[in-house]
């Protein structure tokens, strides 16, 4: 079940973070005020039943994401839906002449259910869930690929992630971050990435057939001596992200492949964080380890709602109807859809969490 206690056994999922409320008149919260937002707890999952462990919310709150699937179900009005989430938060249950007693009962069992598998935070405007990366070196950062179509959000979910790790991390526990990118030069989204402050941890490689051209080298030799080399003097503890490498030099192309798909199958041992953007998760031998080997899967299915249902159907075994209906919460929420899949295997953006 999920729980904000720190159990025995717990395994934490994603952080719990408080934003600053909104100025008067203002839709947004201003970069001034997002940057004060503190961590104030994080979602567990954990294997105990523990009744004292168990998650407490108000039932409205609770039962939103749910609301109209169970007022058609059970053939209750609005007002009728609100009286019987009163009824739980009272801890009160009806009589047997009671006439919503039936839709009561009907409630009470998916309220239980969705209090132990599910967290809904978007009727609280200054609380989010943010996935971030580990500040302490011996913390394994995990494996990211991050699909969707050219103007998706793919590049900018990602630049924001190693921002905020940057901003976070002492200088002394921070990882180098290595940017592999056929377009390094023209990317305006990585600029904040490439500031003087970031210098001493942020490199990156241009891998287009130009930047190839322009240094006079023979496929092998250019890998060799601006890639490979990179990498392992690094070492472990590294942060690789391969942006779009398929589109990079032709040449590279063979090489680039086979080292993603050794650094993703080590990453753990080297505790390094290997991260990938694709345009589609069905992208043959680009993707095929990939998927086997990483710890999110990042989507944005307000542009791809079709491709998310699929992969939740063929990777997930989720049924399409089940599949459809969490897309749809999910795009209503947020631009972007954070699919855990190591153990346990979970869906979350910033306002709902959802554990498959």
């Amino acid at each position: 079940m999920l729980t904000l206690v720190e159990t025995r056994d717990a395994v934490p999922l994603v952080g719990i973070y408080e934003v600053a409320k909104k100025h008067p008149g203002s839709k947004v919260v201003d970069k001034r005020q997002a940057a004060k937002k503190k961590q104030i707890g994080t979602v567990y999952f954990t294997h105990e039943m523990d009744v004292k462990n168990s998650n407490v919310s108000e039932a409205a709150g609770v039962l939103e994401m749910h609301k109209e699937h169970l007022k058609k179900q059970t053939h209750i009005s609005e007002h009728e839906f609100a009286e019987i989430a009163q009824m739980l938060d009272d801890e009160e249950e009806p009589d047997m002449h009671h006439p919503l007693k039936h839709a009561y009962w009907n409630i009470r069992q998916n309220f239980d259910r969705y209090l132990q598998r599910e967290m809904y935070i978007g009727d609280d405007p200054t609380s989010m869930f943010e996935l971030n990366l580990p500040t302490k070196r011996r913390d394994w950062p995990g494996t990211m690929t991050l699909i969707g179509s050219s103007g998706a959000g793919k590049t900018r979910f990602l630049t924001d992630l190693m921002l905020r790790y940057l901003k976070a991390t002492p200088d002394s526990a921070k990882r180098s971050i290595i940017w592999l990118s056929p377009e390094l030069e023209i990317d305006k989204t990585i600029l904040p990435l490439k500031d003087k402050r970031w210098a001493m941890w942020f490199r990156g490689i241009d891998i287009s057939a130009q930047a190839l051209k322009k240094a006079g080298k023979d496929a092998a030799s250019y890998f060799h001596e601006n890639i490979d080399a990179v990498v392992e003097t690094s070492g472990e503890n590294a942060l690789i992200v391969l942006d779009d490498f398929p589109d990079g030099a032709r040449a590279l192309y063979p090489m680039l492949l086979q080292a993603y798909n050794n650094w993703i199958r080590v990453a753990r041992h080297r505790n390094q964080g290997i991260f990938s953007l694709q345009h589609t998760y069905a992208g043959g031998k680009n993707t095929s380890q990939s998927l086997q080997s990483n710890k999110y899967i990042i989507f944005f299915p307000r542009s791809q709602q079709n491709r998310c249902i699929t992969f939740m159907r063929d990777h997930l075994m989720m049924q399409v109807n089940q599949a459809r209906e969490l897309v749809r919460r999910f795009a209503k929420l947020d631009r972007w859809l954070a699919i855990q899949m190591h153990s346990p295997v979970c869906l979350f953006n910033s306002k709902y969490l959802f554990l498959v």
